[in-house]
């Protein structure tokens, strides 16, 4: 069984701001700037919606990027995921199969 991954409830007051290509998102309970390319910032408006298996997560950011199935790299993808855990905006719900 594939882990699901789902936002935090920090994730909820976050002040989102587009600039070039690039989005600059302020998390208030940290006083934290982060700066999310458009991969990034699509995983979490998908898991803002409800939690989601990872390949389900994959899927929907391709699509939404537009690309083919698949053609979104994986080393990227685990990339984008284990960032936003480790920024505390996301979180594994399945702890023995969180991703690398």
């Amino acid at each position: 069984m594939l882990p699901r991954l789902a936002v935090s409830p920090v994730v909820h007051g976050l002040v989102w701001q587009p600039w070039d290509d690039v989005y600059i998102v302020y998390q208030p309970s940290s006083t934290e700037t982060h700066v999310f390319n458009e991969t990034t910032a699509l995983i979490l408006k998908c898991l803002e919606q409800g939690p989601l298996a990872i390949e389900g997560i994959k899927d929907w950011a391709e699509a939404a990027l537009g690309v083919a199935h698949g053609e979104l790299a994986t080393a990227d993808f685990a990339f984008a995921t284990a960032r936003l855990q480790e920024l505390g905006l996301i979180e594994c719900l399945d702890e023995t199969a969180a991703p690398e």
